[in-house]
């Protein structure tokens, strides 16, 4: 980019940025939010084409702590660059509240005030909407008889069930609903709502007969008038993981990742899959009926394909039955020990020979159901009668996502990596029955995003109030595989706030310790939590780990104190907030106890949370499989799980819970930690240097 250019967006910025000072209200001058500006600016003045190398230069990792400002401070510098760039601007957000935050509040005014016209939009994956097909052969106003045999139904509707759909599609066709499940008539379940979601393997697309009235396709015309793009890390990630063309092409993008503290978990469930056995049986048994439905609607076929179908699910469902009643009879998972995880990701020799086997028939099932689904296409392309292929597509291309999930996970199960990939058998409870569920994950999302996203992506902005674990990014970087771009900038924008003024931190003398004596530190808890806050004037938040703990601790408390607490779980979060607040507005003490929802993106100002208690340090054990094989991973190449996993976890997770205490300049808070560990266990100091500078009473 030429000097002139930087110039030219340099003056773009200031002139934007001085009629939001001179027009937001309430607007104050923050000198974290103008860094943000200077570095963003930096960052996406690197953007990349779609062959140029990506080293790094165009990624900026950037910690901006409550009050900073940060979604002005990259919303005003993305809005510049996507006009002068020509790139369209993917927002993408960890939370519902931020998106709404975002589209209700932020933008709206932002808009008024640009100097620069702009347009963004909402985006949602597809499964966030209503076939219109679907539900209208569910409700009865279209004929096709196989409709509840296919891979989506175990039987018909109930009445009751077939009313509610009639109900939604009237409501559909009256425009009195969008189609959107966020806005689904309510007695429409997330159970009903699977049988009428759109599907790509099974959308119809320009030559669907409701192509003008699709809810998302709808959609999709407006996020192509759109410079910025809401989503959410999900929808990102999903979309670069299957290859889906509901956003834009990474390559054109300029992404800016809010709440990215989030994105390594995200990154890990979308590069995953798992798949039931019986369930599987069951819609293997179902799909030759579909298969010879479409087939006749091929005149060229020589049934040589039917036969190939009719193979591979026999021999599926002979050798899926088997491996079922040898997991029966083995007891290999129970109720009572429902996962069974293979260490290392090495596969027992039985179970070996089953992935051997049943891994290329579930690979030839589905490659031959995609070329069924193809020339089902093909033929309606070039047929008069386009209406006739429309039944036959949505019933094969719903066996086609699950011939391919069930592909795709025999893939990972056989696979190898290093770092490994996590492998584990389930026993599902699903009420009356069960299920054998097969999980295949890798244990870090590093390198799927490495190679899919940054990799690709023109520029990336990745921000959040807690990136820094122990002091520096190095955590992070390497959950999100950025260490392989050795460019990456990374930055900590200045906080608005005094914390040594505003903020006192204290560990107080504690008899027990969590990890040496769970039960006495819980008794301790009860005498130590009223004590503490003797002197509260106003609101306080009490943050657990556990809810058993929780519940322990509130049984033991003293009558007098039981009084001015909320528990979280008495009531809905939104009502136990809004009693919070109505108590201290009369005049009342008001204490929250809350678990690890109300640790993170909690926003209580002022006198409505004068004092954190912080009653264990919020260590998780790596209890999930996905925990365990890394942690073993790292114990197999002589590594330190606790150090480099646990540690630096807890690290992060202590630095968002203490950060529920100061939100806004103005605000005074006290952090207590009842955990005796950060004071007396090695680690504790390093714990300490990762959070803001309190004055410290220890």
């Amino acid at each position: 980019m030429s000097t002139e250019q930087r110039e030219e967006i340099q003056e773009r910025i200031q002139t934007f940025y001085e009629a939001v000072q001179s027009n937001w209200p309430g607007f104050k001058v923050r000198r974290g939010q103008e860094q943000m500006f200077a570095q963003i600016a930096d960052t996406l003045s690197h953007a990349k084409s779609n062959k140029e190398e990506r080293t790094g230069d165009n990624i900026l990792v950037v910690e901006g702590k409550t009050g900073v400002g940060k979604t002005l401070g990259y919303l005003i510098p993305a809005i510049v660059f996507s006009k002068l760039l020509g790139k369209r601007v993917i927002i993408s957000t960890g939370t519902v509240a931020l998106q709404e935050q975002l589209l209700q509040k932020d933008l709206p005014a932002l808009a008024k005030l640009s100097p620069i016209a702009f347009e963004y939009a909402l985006a949602k994956g597809r499964g966030r909407y209503v076939c219109n097909i679907r539900l209208e052969q569910i409700s009865g106003k279209t004929k096709q008889a196989a409709l509840f045999e296919d891979a989506n139904w175990d039987g018909p509707p109930k009445e009751q069930d077939k009313d509610n759909y009639a109900d939604a599609l009237a409501a559909l066709n009256e425009g009195e609903w969008n189609g959107e499940k966020d806005t689904a008539p309510p007695e429409i379940t997330d159970g009903m709502w699977s049988k009428i979601a759109a599907e790509r393997s099974s959308c119809l697309g320009k030559h669907c007969q409701r192509f003008n009235a699709c809810p998302y396709f709808n959609a999709r015309r407006e996020l192509v008038k759109a410079d910025l793009i809401i989503a959410n890390h999900d929808l990102v990630i999903s979309t670069i993981a299957s290859g889906s063309k509901i956003l834009p092409d990474p390559s054109e993008t300029l992404y800016v990742f809010d709440e990215a503290h989030n994105l390594p978990q995200v990154g890990i469930k979308h590069f995953a899959s798992s798949v039931g056995l019986i369930a599987s049986t069951r819609w293997l048994e179902k799909i030759m009926a579909a298969v010879l439905r479409a087939d006749a609607l091929l005149p060229e076929s020589s049934g040589k394909i039917v036969e190939e179908v009719h193979g591979y699910v026999e021999d599926l469902i002979m050798h899926t039955r088997q491996m079922i009643n040898s997991l029966r009879l083995a007891n290999f998972v129970t109720h009572e020990d429902p996962i069974h995880r293979f260490k290392n990701g090495n596969l027992s020799d039985e179970f070996a020979s089953y992935a051997e086997t049943i891994g290329p028939l579930a690979i030839g099932l589905n490659n031959r159901i995609s070329k069924i689904l193809q020339q089902l296409n093909d033929h309606r392309n070039n047929s008069i009668d386009k209406d006739s292929f429309s039944p036959a597509i949505l019933e094969i291309g719903s066996y086609q996502s699950k011939t391919e999930n069930l592909s795709n996970t025999w893939h990972l199960m056989q696979a190898e990596g290093n770092p490994p990939i996590a492998k584990w058998v389930e026993w599902q409870d699903l009420g009356s029955t069960f299920d054998f569920k097969l999980h295949a994950s890798p244990i870090s999302a590093a390198q799927n995003l490495a190679q899919t996203l940054w990799s690709t992506s023109s520029a990336a902005v990745l921000t959040s109030a807690t990136l820094r674990t122990l002091g520096d990014f190095q955590y992070f970087l390497n959950q999100t595989g950025l260490n392989w771009f050795p460019k990456t900038n990374t930055f900590e924008a200045e906080s608005p706030f005094n914390y040594e003024d505003q903020g006192t931190f204290v560990v107080p003398e504690m008899l027990q310790c969590p990890s040496a004596n769970a039960e006495g530190h819980t008794q301790e808890l009860s005498t130590e939590i009223p004590k503490q806050l003797d002197d509260l004037q106003h609101g306080a938040l009490v943050l657990f780990t556990s809810k058993k703990q929780m519940k322990q601790v509130y049984e033991d408390l003293p009558n007098e104190f039981l009084q001015d607490v909320l528990m979280q779980g008495d009531m809905p979060r939104n009502q136990l907030i809004k009693n919070h607040e109505a108590r201290i507005n009369q005049g009342q003490r008001s204490i929250l106890f809350g678990m690890q929802s109300f640790g993170e993106g909690l926003d209580l100002p002022g006198k409505m949370c004068e004092v954190v208690v912080i009653t264990k340090l919020p260590f998780a054990p790596p209890d999930s499989p996905i925990e365990e094989a890394k942690a073993e991973w790292l114990e197999k190449n002589q590594g330190n799980p606790f150090y480099e996993i646990s540690v630096p976890a807890v690290a992060l997770k202590l630095q968002q819970w203490v950060g529920r205490g100061i939100r806004t300049e103005t605000d005074h808070a006290k952090i207590i930690v009842l955990d005796k560990r950060l004071r007396t266990k090695p680690y504790g100091k390093k714990l300490l240097a990762g959070l803001p500078p309190f004055k410290r009473l220890m």
